[in-house]
């Protein structure tokens, strides 16, 4: 729960990112940050200013929403709709929508794979994602 009685606050987080991040050594890595909901975000006012943070210390966001079933539901819908405007261009390289069962492989086993949907710019392969 939060201040409003529920839901998925994420700006707070994203900001304490962005200083996690700079507060880092500059050593060359790649900084990524995966975001994974299973439900609408209620404080989408907030995020731009976060969002500009988190541009300024060279992050790629991605974004997952996870559902339960096969089916798309109004929350799945709500949560891409606040989701994908905060994610990395392209956009829709930086943005999945899974059921929970397909995080593992989609999302965790790809991360260092770089012909992966992620993991292509993570690692820095060629940003094939076939």
């Amino acid at each position: 729960d939060n201040a409003y009685g529920g839901g998925t606050m994420i700006a707070k987080g994203l900001n304490d990112v962005a200083e996690m991040f700079h507060a880092s050594p500059n050593d060359g890595r790649r900084k990524a940050l995966i975001i994974i909901t299973d439900g609408q975000i209620f404080d989408p006012n907030f995020l731009s200013q976060a969002r500009a943070e988190l541009d300024r210390e060279k992050v790629q966001v991605f974004g997952v929403v996870v559902r339960t079933g096969s089916a798309y539901t109004t929350t799945d819908d709500l949560a891409k709709q606040t989701l994908k405007p905060i994610v990395s261009v392209p956009q829709d390289s930086h943005f999945q929508n899974l059921m929970i069962d397909e995080v593992p492989t989609m999302v965790l086993g790809n991360l260092c794979d770089p012909i992966g949907e992620f993991g292509s710019f993570i690692v820095g392969g060629n940003g094939s994602t076939s």
